[in-house]
C-alpha cells in the first residue's frame, strides 16, 4: 500500500509540476510579447507605435504633472498657510489637473490619432497602480501605508480621476475608425443585375 501512495503522490507532483512549468511559460510568452512591442522590425519601424507613442506622452505628462506641482506649491505656499490643509491640497490639486488637462485638450486637438491622450493617461494610471502596489510591499507592517494613500490621493488619484474621464468623452466623441476599404464588384455581376 505504501508503493501505492508513494507512486500516486509522485504522479502528483509530477502533475503539478508540470502545470506550475506551463504557467510559467505562458507568463513568459506574454511579458515577452508585450516587452516586444518596444523594439523595432528589420526595417527600422516600431512594432508598436501606438504604444511608444503613448509611453513617451506618458513621461512627458508625467513631468508636467510633476513641475505643475512644485510651481504650485511654491506658488500657493503663503495663501495655504492661512487656510487649513484640506483646503491647500485640494486647490493645488485641482489647478496643476486643471492646467495639465487644458494642455492634454491642445494636443487632443492638434494630433491626428485621437487614441493618444487617453493611452497616456492609461499609462500614468498604470504608473500609479504600480506606485501603490510597491509602497504597499515595502511599508507592510510600519502603519505608514494611510499616509502614503492620501499622499496618492492629492497628486495622483484626484489628477487620474478627473483626466481618466475627460479623455476617455474626448476619444468617444473624436476617434472614428478608418473604414474597410470597398471592395469593387467583379465586372461581370454588375451586368448581369436585374434593374
Amino acid at each position: 500500500m505504501s508503493r501505492q501512495d508513494d507512486f500516486s503522490r509522485q504522479i502528483e507532483q509530477s502533475e503539478r509540476e508540470r502545470a506550475r512549468q506551463a504557467r510559467e511559460k505562458r507568463r513568459t510568452e506574454r511579458a515577452n510579447r508585450f516587452w516586444s512591442t518596444f523594439l523595432f522590425t528589420e526595417n527600422g519601424k516600431p512594432k508598436s507605435g501606438f504604444v511608444i507613442y503613448t509611453f513617451s506622452l506618458s513621461i512627458l505628462f508625467l513631468v508636467f504633472y510633476l513641475l505643475g506641482f512644485h510651481l504650485m506649491t511654491e506658488l500657493f505656499h503663503s495663501l495655504s498657510e492661512r487656510i487649513s490643509a484640506l483646503w491647500g491640497n485640494l486647490l493645488i490639486s485641482l489647478c496643476v489637473t486643471a492646467a495639465v488637462c487644458l494642455i492634454g485638450v491642445l494636443l487632443h486637438r492638434l494630433l491626428p490619432d485621437k487614441r493618444l491622450l487617453l493611452g497616456t493617461h492609461l499609462w500614468l494610471a498604470l504608473y500609479v497602480a504600480a506606485a501603490i502596489v510597491t509602497m504597499a510591499i515595502l511599508l507592510r507592517g510600519s502603519g505608514a501605508m494611510g499616509e502614503f494613500m492620501v499622499f496618492a490621493l492629492w497628486f495622483a488619484l484626484i489628477p487620474l480621476a478627473i483626466s481618466l474621464p475627460l479623455f476617455f468623452l474626448l476619444y468617444k466623441k473624436d476617434h472614428h475608425p478608418p473604414l474597410p476599404p470597398a471592395e469593387e464588384e467583379e465586372a461581370w455581376k454588375k451586368y448581369t443585375r436585374r434593374r
